[in-house]
């Protein structure tokens, strides 16, 4: 089972282990929960394990909650992050720096986490996260994938806190990238906004080129993050795809394309996040503010 992250990226990925494993000590049975208040840029957090149903394996989710949630009845926005052992605990301190620099809305931000990084500690995102391909066989499980956000989690946040979802941003990176593009494409309305960052495309990219978009009511916003260092085997995919889609003329996406100059294919993640937020809070008329 592959993942995207080779031997040149250990300069993400050593950072990344070390804030998965602050984490981890975090919410570990020891620690009574006092140490996760400790890391307050991450909180206040829930944590709980989701036993799916649909595919047969557990996640464990993580929910930050805004500063005056408990305050308030207001319904709010909700971020989910693929890859959530990884993202989560990058993300949730910048959203925090973004409220207090007035650049984002509080919003609840949901991390979706294996627990694990590599197939054999159960880190599936190379099934998950993808359509078929002709190689390799393991790829092409999105559907299912889907099926366990639209039917498991999304009905438990929504049970579980005040959201909007409405309101809602998904946002994978690589081969999550792959599936946020690809959920936007076969079924737009899981979500209200999606963020596709440094989508890869390599192995399935004609499955991509004959693909039909669902139908919708409406044009399903997407934005797609390039990291203009990304790897060619992976940027010319994209580029082949994003000329197909322009030249078909098809409305079903309100696609918007941000260059990060600058930026790699692993570690643009805070780099796309920022953008994202700024596009997918535009135009906003109303929404709720925690105080300082």
């Amino acid at each position: 089972m592959e993942t995207t992250m080779n031997p040149d990226k250990r300069t993400m990925v050593l950072p990344a282990l070390l804030l998965a494993g602050l984490l981890w000590a975090a919410v570990s049975p020891a620690s009574e929960g006092r140490r996760l208040e400790r890391l307050f840029g991450l909180g206040p957090v829930d944590t709980f394990t989701l036993e799916s149903e649909t595919l047969g394996r557990d996640f464990h989710i993580y929910v930050r909650l805004p500063r005056d949630y408990a305050e308030s009845d207001c319904d709010w926005p909700v971020v989910y992050m693929l890859d959530g052992g990884i993202l989560f605990p990058m993300l949730a301190p910048l959203h925090l720096m973004m409220e207090i620099d007035e650049l984002a809305p509080p919003a609840v931000l949901v991390g979706i986490s294996y627990g694990g990084l590599g197939y054999a500690k159960g880190n599936m995102r190379s099934t998950d996260y993808t359509a078929p391909a002709p190689e390799p066989e393991y790829y092409g499980g999105a559907d299912d994938y889907q099926r366990f956000l639209a039917e498991e989690l999304v009905p438990r946040i929504d049970a579980g806190y005040r959201v909007d979802h409405e309101r809602s941003l998904v946002l994978g990176q690589s081969l999550g990238g792959q599936f946020t593009l690809y959920t936007a494409l076969t079924r737009p309305g899981l979500f209200g906004a999606y963020l596709s960052i440094n989508p890869a495309l390599h192995r399935n990219l004609d499955y991509f080129l004959d693909l039909e978009p669902a139908a919708r009511t409406a044009a399903t916003p997407l934005m797609i993050t390039r990291s203009s260092e990304e790897d060619a085997r992976l940027s010319a995919p994209l580029d082949r795809w994003l000329q197909d889609w322009r030249s078909g003329g098809s409305s079903a996406l309100a696609l918007t394309v941000r260059p990060l100059e600058g930026q790699h294919h692993a570690s643009s993640g805070p780099a796309a996040y920022l953008e994202a937020i700024r596009w997918w809070t535009t135009g906003w008329t109303e929404t709720c503010r925690s105080g300082e």
